[in-house]
């Protein structure tokens, strides 16, 4: 019996992903949820088998024939299902899983726990603790996910006790001061091994030309007294330098925070120390002299000779001879003589530099100096290459008189003719690559740059694979028209597309939770394959708001001239929580607490509980949201509300239910209805309302995840009826746009009226933080409010140094009594704000004046915390 259930259990590792159909699908371990069991067939599965290969968790796939069935098997790497770090003090378990790459969810390709027990080791070694001890214990279980225990056992944290120098005989503490080799710092193996560079190049500079150095290793050992060092690691400068004492002081404190019981420890005199080993060769310890130079130094010359870098034998005299004597000659000492003569370790060098030949260009007379000569050249060929002798190239040419000590300079200039790339015709009728030709002779006749042709190839096979000519090329003809100063080039371009493949299999990966049929509604699709199509399907996915990772991969099919693409997803965790507290000198102290559950029933169905509360507001609401409802043109947002606000001249209790429908026109276009039923408990009456509507909204930015550009438009038409009756019109518009890199330019409009019976709730009020700064909070409008506002807003926001921004603003607006036309009193305010970038949000102090007389004796001030809109 027991023998037949692991039989049985052997057996369900391999069972079937698909077991009605002629192709089959086996796998060691069961895969994430997919669709392609209901697409696979016969005709397909060497395409589903090239998409199976690219999958990462994937390691192998076969394909095997047999008794008319297709087999595919697949061998997939174990995915990591969680990791569990024990016994780590001084590193963070994130910090720990990013060095070994583990990732939960990813696919675990390195199984050999030895391995990732020394790599392990290396990360603690880099922070000093040179004897940690590391354990890995991997289980897989039977579906195929890997779950690890990792065990530390850090030990005690090595501080340097001074570096070892076999083979030197120069003093340590001198080689210690050089390489930076501090007492009491934290032993970090890596960054101390790195130092065996520096001391070769100590070695080279002392006249140790035939040395060389090596890292051995640590010594360890046990500390027999108390090491105070821990406590202020500092070296022999300190005394010519007594501002780094305040750096040694750092150091010590961040010793005993970091690492108590080893800082302790070395106090106590049971610490541990650590000494990088150094070996070094030192050779014989040359020195250079050079007796007779003036124009150059002794060290310019000795860098010029490369003896440092060579050693010394006979050949690198030569060499450094040489290389003086070209110096020199560079330079218009064109009658040095150089010589030299080695005594022992010592290298002689006798230097005639004889007089400086001047040199007369362009009938001017200056010293020569061939450095100045070729950046004269550059700058004669860079201006005819400017005026389109692109092919132009010159060469120096001198004649040197050494009786009169001069030379001749004349540039050999060939500037060959203009080349100018005069135009460059299509031959086709596709309109879409017609319109890149015009685009690009708009910008001609010009100077010939292969750079622009290039360009052009680049946008020709770009429109060519982003709409699915997969097979299509082109091919240019040159002609030229040579003239006397110039060669006109005028390209053609004949475009073949081809045949246009197909939109082919969308599969789907990964999806867990999320239905199939809600992924189709994410999933826009054409007849034809475009990049389009896919760029707008990775957008759809990432606003659902249900994933964080997507990627899609596109296969071609040159038989079925088809492009199948591999939409692989993973999906966000269901719940979720948002704790936020902000502050406004208007609304005091926010707090903000979201919790929420995300994809409902597999269907993108959001369900989000919110509290948010100020000295101004109290609100509770659950609202329901659905991204894609039915379509992708279509998204829903319900909540039921209940809410406290607390105005200038009135008090509102509301409650009630709000539902909103919209109609994607574009990617960030929509419109729809809207309607809302409440009760409104205010100025000692109550008023039950249902509202109704249409909405226009536009909502853009540049980047998902951190927009630079953001751009909102909203225009909605309001009837309220029940027990009051009224219409509302209201506009608003948000932009913001970067200027430059860090100048960024943010400008609101916005307007409204109303007519009818307009309750006090629901008529316009201005001033304060939000709306027209230098104004008390809904000064404007009071006591009764307007039917009818307009509001503009303008902020320049300019960097300053580091995380610091100075917003200089101007804001204008007014409320009118009637519906009918704009208010006439305008207010305006200006100031500016200071404000400093954290990552809690900006924090920002502003200063807002009222244009009005005295305005300086009218200021508000602002603080706030947090982002206002």
């Amino acid at each position: 019996m027991k023998v037949l259930s692991q039989w049985l259990f052997s057996l369900s590792l391999f069972l079937p992903i698909t077991a009605f159909s002629e192709v089959v699908i086996l796998s060691n371990y069961p895969l994430p949820k997919n669709n392609f069991e209901s697409l696979v067939n016969e005709e397909n599965y060497q395409t589903i088998v090239e998409i199976l290969k690219s999958l990462d968790e994937v390691k192998n796939v076969s394909v095997e024939e047999k008794d008319g069935q297709i087999t595919i098997k697949v061998e997939r790497y174990p995915i990591l299902k969680s990791v569990k770090v024990k016994g780590n003090v001084a590193v963070w378990k994130d910090e720990i899983l990013n060095y070994l790459t583990l990732y939960e969810g990813a696919p675990l390709k390195e199984i050999d726990p030895k391995s990732l027990e020394d790599k392990l080791k290396e990360l603690y070694r880099e922070k000093g603790y040179i004897e940690a001890k590391t354990k890995v214990n991997i289980q897989i279980d039977e579906l195929g996910f890997a779950s690890i225990e990792i065990e530390v056992k850090e030990g005690d944290v090595f501080f340097i006790g001074g570096g070892v120098y076999k083979g030197s005989s120069l003093d340590p503490n001198f080689l210690d001061k050089r390489l930076g080799i501090i007492k009491g710092k934290v032993a970090k193996e890596g960054e101390l091994s790195r130092k065996v560079f520096d001391l070769q190049d100590i070695y080279l500079s002392l006249g140790f030309w035939d040395s060389f150095a090596y890292y051995e290793g640590l010594q360890k050992a046990n500390m027999e007294k108390p090491f105070w060092r821990v406590l202020l690691p500092t070296d022999s400068n300190i005394e010519k330098r007594p501002l780094r004492l305040v750096g040694a002081l750092a150091e010590g404190i961040k010793n005993l925070f970091s690492h108590p019981i080893s800082t302790l420890k070395a106090i106590s005199g049971k610490g541990k120390l650590a000494y990088p080993v150094f070996y070094v060769y030192e050779g014989k310890r040359y020195q250079a002299f050079f007796e007779g130079n003036s124009f150059f130094s002794a060290q310019e010359l000795l860098k010029i000779s490369r003896l440092p870098q060579k050693g010394i034998d006979i050949f690198s005299l030569e060499e450094a001879k040489e290389s003086i004597v070209n110096a020199y000659h560079s330079k218009g000492f064109f009658d040095v003589e150089v010589e030299y003569k080695q005594e022992g370790e010592k290298i002689f060098f006798f230097i005639k530099e004889g007089e400086r030949y001047n040199a007369i260009v362009n009938g001017q007379t200056l010293p020569y100096d061939e450095e100045e000569l070729k950046k004269e050249l550059e700058k004669i060929i860079g201006k005819l290459k400017a005026q389109g002798y692109t092919l132009a190239e010159g060469e120096i040419k001198t004649n040197i008189d050494k009786d009169k000590k001069l030379v001749n300079v004349s540039f050999d200039i060939n500037k060959g003719k203009k080349q100018i790339l005069k135009a460059i015709n299509y031959i086709g009728n596709n309109k879409d690559i017609a319109k890149i030709f015009r685009d690009v002779n708009k910008k001609l006749p010009a100077v010939y740059n292969s750079a622009l042709i290039e360009q052009l190839n680049l946008r020709i096979e770009k429109y060519l694979k982003g709409n699915g000519y997969m097979e299509g090329s082109f091919e240019a003809n040159v002609m030229l028209e040579e003239g006397e100063d110039v060669i006109n080039y005028i390209y053609t371009y004949k475009v073949s597309e081809g045949p246009r493949y197909k939109a082919g299999l969308d599969l789907y990966y990964g999806n867990k939770i999320t239905s199939d049929r809600e992924l189709s509604y994410m999933t826009v699709r054409e007849e034809f394959y475009s990049e389009k199509t896919l760029d707008e399907t990775l957008y759809n996915f990432i606003n659902s708001n249900i994933f964080i990772g997507v990627k899609i991969d596109t296969f071609i099919d040159t038989d079925k001239k088809q492009v199948h693409r591999l939409i692989k997803l993973q999906e966000d965790k269901r719940g979720f929580y948002d704790l936020g507290v902000g502050y406004n000198s208007q609304d005091g102290l926010i707090l903000d607490l979201t919790l929420g559950l995300k994809n409902l029933f597999g269907i993108g169905l959001s369900s989000i509980l919110n509290y948010k509360r100020s000295e101004k507001r109290e609100t509770y609401s659950l609202n329901f949201e659905d991204p894609f409802l039915f379509t992708r043109k279509l998204w829903f947002k319900s909540n039921i509300f209940k809410d406290y606000q607390k105005h200038r001249v009135y008090t509102l209790n509301t409650q009630g239910f709000a539902l909103s429908v919209g109609y994607r026109i574009t990617r960030y276009t929509s419109f729809g209805p809207f309607f809302s039923i409440s009760d409104n408990r205010y100025l000692g009456t109550s008023a039950r309302l249902n509202k109704y509507g249409l909405f226009l909204l536009r909502e853009y930015k540049d980047d998902i995840f951190n927009p630079r550009r953001v751009h909102y438009d909203s225009l909605n038409l309001l009837k309220a009826s029940g027990d009051l009756n009224y219409t509302k019109v209201e506009l608003n518009v948000f932009y913001f746009i970067p200027i430059t890199t860090n100048l960024n330019l943010s400008f609101k409009i916005s307007g409204g009226s109303a007519w009818g019976s307009v309750p006090i709730f629901d008529r316009y009020f201005l001033g304060g933080l939000t709306n027209l700064r230098g104004y008390s909070y809904e000064e404007v409008g009071s006591p009764t409010g307007g039917k009818s506002y307009v509001f503009g807003r303008m902020e320049l926001e300019v960097p300053l140094k580091g995380p610091f921004v100075f917003v200089p603003f101007y804001d204008v607006g007014g409320v009118g009594k009637s519906s009918n036309r704009l208010p006439r009193d305008i207010k305006h305010s200006f100031g500016f704000g200071g404000g400093v970038k954290t990552p809690v949000g900006p924090i920002r102090l502003d200063l807002a004046f009222p244009r009005e007389k005295d305005f300086l004796k009218k200021f508000k001030l602002y603080l706030s915390v947090g982002y206002i809109y």
